[in-house]
This record gives C-alpha cells, structure tokens and sequence, in this order.
C-alpha cells in the first residue's frame, strides 16, 4: 500500500514539472510563436483575395491574458507579382490586432 501512494506521488510530482517546463518559456520564444501563428493564419486562412496579396509579419506587441493573448501585429502587405503581373508594384505596412489562443491554434482578427 505504501508502495502505490509512493508511485501515484511521484506520477503527480512528474506531471507537474513536466507542464511547468511546457508552460514556461521566454518572451522571445512566445514572439517567435505568435509571429509564426500569424503568418500561418495570414498564408493558410481562405480569405477574399487573400492568393493576391503577400504577407509577411514585421513584429508583434502582445499582453498575456488568461486564455489567450492579445496582439498588435505590423504587417507588410504587397501585390503577389505572379498573379497580377499587369499592375504596378503596391505595398504597405498595416497593423493587425488579433487573439490568439495559449496553444497558438486559434486566431482570431479583431481588426
């Protein structure tokens, strides 16, 4: 009997530092993330002329709420020259506020 509580405490000991290391990482790694989860959403989400455009994430500002995070994006937006080759070059750079979830699977645009 000593011997399963010993074992179900250590289980529960290695959960806990093994979901503590998971959770904690650097600013700069929580940027890279957000960053890559952007770009992602921006090339990967079927939007209404989303195969002209480019996008490419300059930076982010984020703050860390409970269940998500919430960011201010700079993006650089430009025409895709290889689908409309007969317009001039056209480019900017915008800003983009999202949420984005702790997992770093769901993004959702604010503006």
């Amino acid at each position: 009997m000593k011997k399963i509580k010993q074992l179900i405490i250590g289980c529960f000991v290695f959960f806990m530092v093994a979901c503590n290391t998971i959770k904690n990482q650097t600013p700069e790694q929580v940027q890279q993330n957000l960053t890559t989860a952007m770009q992602n959403f921006l090339q990967k989400t079927q939007q209404r002329d989303s195969d002209k455009v480019i996008f490419t994430v300059k930076s982010v500002a984020y703050y860390e709420e409970a269940q998500y995070y919430i960011c201010d994006f700079k993006v650089h937006m430009q025409n895709n020259p290889k689908i409309m080759s007969n317009m001039p070059k056209i480019d900017t750079v915008g800003t983009m506020h999202c949420r984005i979830t702790k997992d770093f699977q769901n993004v959702t645009r604010v503006y």
